[in-house]
């Protein structure tokens, strides 16, 4: 159980490393609420590190505070990837309503409706991550 584990993390630090990159690469940067998942991305390396190598449990907790700190971020990315899709859409056509808004916001390519849910993916995998970790050599 201990390999998987160890193997789940550096999945973790690898799809957290590759996200943070993408975004830094498209310049993800221009507002607070871009800059949110970057910033989350970036605290969450030394902590999963850390608790990779050394689960305490109030470093396992941090780390599970941060997990769901991502699934809330990636949920708010979502809403805010498919408003604007939604604002830019209505502009184009003003008579888009109801199925046929709501269709064009979610494949309207920018910005991509559904890419925050990878820190969802990444929230959960984190959470799978401490799922009944033994904090006892830890502490």
């Amino acid at each position: 159980m201990e390999h998987m584990r160890r193997m789940l993390f550096l999945v973790l630090l690898a799809g957290i490393a590759g996200t943070g990159a993408e975004l830094l690469l498209t310049s993800h940067t221009a507002d607070v609420w871009q800059k949110l998942p970057v910033a989350l991305l970036g605290a969450a390396v030394p902590i999963v590190v850390v608790v990779a190598l050394n689960p305490a449990r109030v470093t396992v907790a941090v780390m599970r505070g941060v997990m769901v700190l991502f699934m809330a971020a990636g949920a708010l990315g979502m809403y805010l990837h498919y408003d604007s899709n939604a604002e830019f859409a209505v502009e184009l056509d003003p008579a888009l309503s109801g199925f046929a808004l709501f269709a064009e916001a979610l494949t309207r390519p920018t910005p991509p409706p559904l890419a925050p849910g990878t820190m969802i993916m990444l929230g959960l995998l984190g959470l799978v991550c401490c799922y009944r970790i033994d904090t006892r050599k830890g502490d």
